[in-house]
């Protein structure tokens, strides 16, 4: 019992000493301070501002009309009446259409050919062609939608008077024209907005990137001046080493709780980002995600013996953890082992969840799983962390 009562003791002493000592290292390493504060902070903000347009708007295309007659042109006004692109000239052939694009002057062409009218009077079906960049998807989708979209209303049109012409009443012809009527309902993005899907897995990565950086370069720093055995000479067993690695971890999840808060009640909001439901039950779930890197930075000390190794080795890994959570690439189509291996990163559980909770207003338990999973996921980090902090100590 003795001895039960001085490693309570001694644990809650090095508990304390860890809180403390990392809040110190944190404020007064500059680049500690400045890749995990101050980053975090900023970044969250760039990146929100950039993509705060939500969609594109007006796109400048080129227009190509072979036929040059009324129903043509009205079908060019009906193109450059959709917002989603805007006509920035007329040629007179594709060559000239395709200096233009060279130049990117303009990012797609829609060419009528001639004959487009004629066809249309004798009940043929013509087509017209549309060019757009596919290098770059946002730039071919918009302009493709847009084009399909016109003809659709375009056809419509000329059914409606070919039903008409036949002395039909006005209201069979539109029947007749469209005999189905479909409505669409975007869920949880209703502009479709390309910031509203990013933007949330981007805030999680940026959370993982930020803290394992921090992480690695205070540890770094400690390992090379070997301070770690300084500042807690009795504690170089797993039992010794759990509470400093609680400790640090705690430090650690205090100030990612402010910028959490922050990121939330501000930076979101200003941008139009939307947060549909309660910020606490948000940074409920956000807890076990924001220990378990922690947890999982204090593992990669095995590898990080100077604090220049933790930028080499961390800052490469945010463009692969985009990649396994599977928001720019169906998980669905990814091989099985890999689909397998990204659930060891805390931020694959952690993006589903966040964007369940904050853009479909997932509740904690209709997300238990993920949660569970994060919990999963910190202890055994927790885990190895002691047995790498046992094994630094001693």
């Amino acid at each position: 019992m003795k001895a039960f009562r001085k490693y309570i003791y001694q644990s809650s002493a090095d508990f304390t000493r860890a809180m403390r000592w990392e809040a110190k290292y944190i404020f007064r390493d500059r680049a500690v301070f400045f890749s995990f504060v101050i980053v975090a902070v900023l970044v969250s903000f760039l990146y929100t501002y950039l993509y705060s347009e939500e969609t594109l708007q007006e796109l400048p295309i080129g227009v190509v009309d072979e036929d040059n007659t009324s129903q043509s042109r009205q079908l060019f006004r009906m193109i450059d009446a959709n917002s989603g692109v805007a006509i920035y000239s007329s040629y007179l052939n594709l060559s000239e259409a395709q200096k233009a694009f060279a130049k990117e002057q303009i990012r797609g062409v829609v060419s009528i050919p001639n004959g487009f009218s004629r066809a249309l009077q004798r009940g043929e079906q013509p087509s017209i062609s549309v060019y757009a960049d596919a290098s770059y998807m946002l730039y071919y989708k918009q302009v493709l939608t847009a084009t399909k979209m016109t003809a659709t209303y375009f056809n419509a049109g000329v059914e409606l008077k070919r039903t008409s012409a036949q002395g039909k009443l006005p209201t069979q012809a539109r029947e007749e024209a469209m005999p189905v009527s479909a409505k669409v309902v975007s869920l949880y993005n209703p502009s479709s907005g390309y910031a509203t899907f990013l933007i949330p897995v981007v805030l999680v990565i940026i959370f993982q990137t930020t803290i394992l950086t921090a992480v690695g370069i205070l540890g770094g720093t400690m390992r090379e001046g070997n301070k770690l055995r300084k500042i807690y000479p009795n504690s170089n067993s797993f039992w010794g080493a759990l509470p400093i690695v609680m400790g640090k971890a705690t430090t650690y999840l205090a100030l990612a709780m402010g910028i959490l808060l922050i990121i939330l009640g501000i930076v979101m909001p200003l941008f139009g980002i939307p947060v549909r439901n309660n910020i606490l039950i948000t940074m409920a779930f956000m807890i076990p995600f924001i220990l378990s890197i922690v947890f999982m930075g204090l593992c990669l000390l095995n590898f990080l013996r100077r604090r220049e190794d933790a930028i080499m080795l961390i800052m490469y890994t945010s463009l692969p953890a985009v990649m396994l959570t599977g928001f720019s690439w169906p998980t669905v189509a990814m091989p099985q082992w890999l689909n397998v291996f990204s659930y060891i990163i805390p931020t694959t559980l952690g993006a589903k969840g966040f964007v369940s909770i904050t853009q479909m207003g997932a509740s904690l338990t209709t997300i238990l799983p993920y949660w569970a999973g994060m919990w999963g996921l910190c202890i055994l980090y927790l885990v190895l962390s002691a047995f790498t902090m046992r094994k630094i100590l001693k």
